[in-house]
């Protein structure tokens, strides 16, 4: 590998390792490689020239050693052919590109049926691939803003191309769209193949089974269990729950293992009417009870006052440990390390927009951040934590199921112990970040 290695913190529990933007992708995945298998390592995510390395506990940036990065052995990989449409309604920002290439459409339509894409790495959501092979000349920047993108749009930003696999805001200039179901579909060294179509076929319905808790209704509920950092290496979010020291509590006080399976719902509680005697863990931000329930007894939590997330865990008959006091600071002013985009912010005070799941929590900084993100910034990992500054001048703080990696500018990392605080948000609240220098 030739150029210059920059190593930055990316929180207390990451660093970010730029390498060449030149690096070939065998290069990039063989020191990926290293990385995963030195002590201490919980996950390394690819990014377009980058590794974004995860610890099991907090490692200073001097305590990480140089290594060489080696092409990697590819596995066999495979070999997709994809019908895409290109027309306008498919394609809003061809027009440009043909202007931009001084190509004409026809021109255009016999190129791309030659092209050899390969997937140089996975991330954003749904699995997206990156895709190497573009050609230089058809490069375009990003778009200045997000939008809504259909999945199955084909784009392109800068010199990379890619699939949207799910309906997802997105600033790629798109060109066209393919009908094929395309999520988590694909590994590096993929190649894909452009077959142009005029008319796409019309998308199978399919009807998605939502699986019920017996006696337990609310309005926003969702089954969490602990974080999966092995899900990184196929392009799909760790998940866990948003508040883990609430929900550990939770499944503690009722007898089960810190990390199983429960309940988390968001602004309501559950309404609970069990089939048969049970005892149920409630924790929310400020604490925890025990309730022991008889068959057709109901339990109605109501409305969630102590923050935005509670958490319902269900145990054996006498419990485990008593409910315990969380011990907790100011959910409102919450600490950070700045980088790994280090841009010289110190303190950031946001408000809360109703835009917010586990995806992520959009803020509206009261003051404007003046910071121009380069344009043709490339992808790198993400973490629960990140903040995202998006050139609408919004931020968006990254909760359990964020996207695996991302393209804009990344200013802030919350750290480990304060990342609660983000579960606990709700809309129109005032909240303060508060960084440390790296």
């Amino acid at each position: 590998m030739t150029g210059t290695v920059n190593i930055a913190p990316a929180g207390d529990h990451a660093l970010l390792i730029e390498l060449d933007r030149t690096i070939a992708a065998a290069e990039l995945h063989g020191a990926a490689q290293q990385v995963r298998a030195l002590e201490g390592v919980l996950a390394c995510i690819v990014g377009h020239s980058s590794l974004y390395v995860v610890f099991r506990h907090p490692s200073p940036i001097a305590g990480f050693q140089s290594f060489d990065a080696r092409a990697a052995a590819w596995p066999p990989h495979s070999r997709f052919k994809l019908t895409v449409s290109f027309r306008d309604e498919y394609g809003p920002d061809l027009s440009e590109l043909l202007r931009h290439a001084r190509i004409t459409r026809d021109g255009f339509l016999a190129r791309i049926s030659d092209l050899r894409l390969v997937v140089r790495y996975l991330g954003f959501r749904g699995g997206f691939a990156y895709l190497d092979g573009w050609p230089a000349e058809w490069a375009m920047p990003r778009r200045p803003t997000s939008r809504p993108v259909a999945r199955g749009s084909f784009g392109i930003a800068g010199g990379v191309a890619g699939f949207y696999p799910i309906d997802s805001p997105g600033g790629w200039n798109i060109l066209g769209r393919t009908a094929e179901l395309l999520e988590y579909r694909f590994a590096a060294g993929d190649e894909i193949l452009i077959s142009p179509v005029e008319e796409l076929p019309q998308p199978e319905q399919t009807r998605v089974s939502v699986p019920q808790s017996p006696g337990i209704s609310a309005p926003f509920m969702t089954r969490v269990r602990a974080a999966n950092w092995a899900n990184l290496e196929r392009g799909i979010p760790v998940g866990g729950p948003f508040d883990i020291e609430a929900a550990e509590a939770a499944n503690m006080a009722a007898g089960n293992a810190p990390g199983a399976e429960l309940l988390e719902f968001a602004q309501i509680g559950p309404r609970i009417t069990p089939d048969s005697d049970v005892m149920v863990a409630w924790y929310d931000a400020g604490g925890g009870t025990i309730h022991r329930l008889r068959a057709r007894e109901t339990l109605d939590l109501g409305r969630i006052r102590n923050g935005f997330r509670g958490y319902l865990a269900i145990g054996a008959e006498h419990g485990g440990a008593p409910p315990r006091t969380l011990q907790r600071t100011d959910r409102l002013v919450i600490r950070a390390m700045r980088g790994p985009h280090d841009v010289g912010l110190d303190e950031i005070e946001c408000e809360v927009t109703p835009s917010l799941d586990r995806v992520g929590v959009r803020l509206r900084p009261l003051r404007k951040i003046d910071v121009k993100p380069p344009t043709d910034l490339p992808s790198i990992g993400m973490q629960f934590g990140s903040l995202q500054l998006h050139p609408d001048g919004s931020i968006v703080a990254m909760g359990p199921e964020h996207p695996v990696t991302g393209g804009y500018l990344q200013p802030m990392t919350v750290l480990w112990p304060e990342r609660w605080k983000l579960a606990q948000l709700a809309p129109g609240e005032r909240v303060r970040f508060i960084a440390q220098s790296p």
